[in-house]
């Protein structure tokens, strides 16, 4: 089968798929927008795989008939495509499926909505634009796929009249994220409890961020965290600045103010594009457990801390998790302080961490690794008539 795929979230799908030597894979990635975890790999430098352009300009958003990837796309059985992707493949003769990231499809299509998160004037203008190209584009698509079926995207479909009915699992390097070989870095009950907590800071009781799934509660976390030292806990958190934290400088102010500042190590990348891929798997392997966010569902770093072997805490909804993993998940539930300070509490024995951390792994691999979700996605295509 002869795929195409864009935008630096396919990566992984990309390398899954042409991990299949009877698919040929081609995977475009916009120079503008590369995250520099992805500059790390070694594979962005085969040019038989991945293409780097200026694929999307704003010329091509105002001529998507005539841009250059249009016309790649053409050459292809099907597209899979993230973004801004559907305005460009939503002009080619090839079919396509769109896999959105999150923002494409609850925020980029709804113009006057997601106001709050751009500065107005011109910015107006062209998400208006933007919109209704993206609009257009994902009707066009055959199929969309989102890797998690929560609220926040049921409804953004809804208000667009589509329905979602298939989702395909974020695919999870388990070479990459893997626990640590031996127990030289594990807290095996001595020292200070590390957790690590790597989501963006996001807790502002925000209407629209609460509708589009952004919403983290992040001072929930903290302050459950804080009573856990009150009682006696010995732990550090590990949280990590970022240029994409709206709210990172409340939440310091709110750790000042309660008092745990020396209890908090905040990382840095040295560089607004943030850590490589390695680099954060390292983070991940030093830590005892891992913290995601508790708005309602879960994202990269449950996955990431699942594949590293590690308990990870978040909060997401039970019922349709139930729906998505028969054979339950292994998330530490935490919906208020409390629970998050029971949850610590209980985590500090070190057979409970090794034994929550192993059925972690085991669960990642069943559900995300990367080679089970390139051969469901080509299932899933071969369902929508590709061969």
């Amino acid at each position: 089968m002869d795929i195409a795929l864009y935008g630096p979230y396919l990566f992984e799908l990309a390398v899954g798929l042409r991990e299949n030597p009877t698919n040929n894979v081609r995977l475009f990635l916009d120079e503008s927008s590369l995250p520099r975890s992805v500059l790390s790999e070694p594979l962005l430098h085969d040019r038989s795989f991945v293409e780097i352009g200026q694929w999307i300009t704003r010329k091509t958003i105002l001529k998507p008939s005539s841009a250059e990837l249009t016309k790649r796309f053409d050459d292809f059985d099907v597209a899979l495509v993230t973004e801004l992707g559907p305005i460009i493949a939503s002009r080619s003769v090839t079919k396509f499926v769109f896999i959105p990231t999150g923002w494409d499809l609850t925020c980029a299509p709804f113009p006057v909505r997601s106001r709050s998160t751009r500065q107005r004037g011109l910015g107006d203008v062209a998400s208006a634009l933007i919109a209704e190209r993206q609009r257009k584009g994902i009707l066009a698509a055959v199929d969309i796929w989102t890797s998690v079926p929560f609220a926040p995207w049921t409804l953004a479909a809804e208000r667009l009249g589509i329905e979602l009915s298939n989702w395909l699992p974020q695919p999870i390097d388990t070479g990459r994220f893997h626990p640590v070989p031996s127990e030289d870095h594990v807290n095996t009950g001595s020292g200070a409890l590390r957790i690590f907590h790597p989501s963006r800071m996001m807790f502002r009781q925000d209407r629209f961020l609460i509708e589009t799934g952004q919403y983290k509660r992040n001072d929930m976390f903290v302050r459950g965290f804080c009573r856990a030292l009150e009682q006696g806990v010995d732990a550090r958190l590990v949280l990590v600045e970022r240029a994409s934290s709206p709210d990172q400088v409340m939440l310091k102010e709110m750790i000042e103010d309660l008092g745990v500042s020396e209890r908090i190590e905040w990382l840095s990348a040295g560089t607004p594009a943030g850590f490589t891929w390695g680099e954060l798997a390292d983070l991940y392997r030093s830590a005892d457990l891992v913290a995601d966010e508790f708005g309602g569902w879960f994202g990269l770093v449950s996955l990431e801390g699942a594949a590293s072997g590690k308990p990870v805490l978040n909060c997401v909804d039970l019922d349709l998790m139930d729906s998505m993993y028969p054979n339950r998940s292994p998330f530490v539930q935490t919906t208020d302080e409390e629970e998050v300070c029971d949850a610590i509490n209980m985590l500090t024995d070190p057979q409970a961490r090794r034994t929550i951390g192993d059925f972690s792994r085991q669960w990642l691999l069943a559900n995300h690794d990367r080679k089970v979700v390139a051969r469901r996605c080509e299932t899933m295509l071969r369902e929508l008539g590709f061969t």
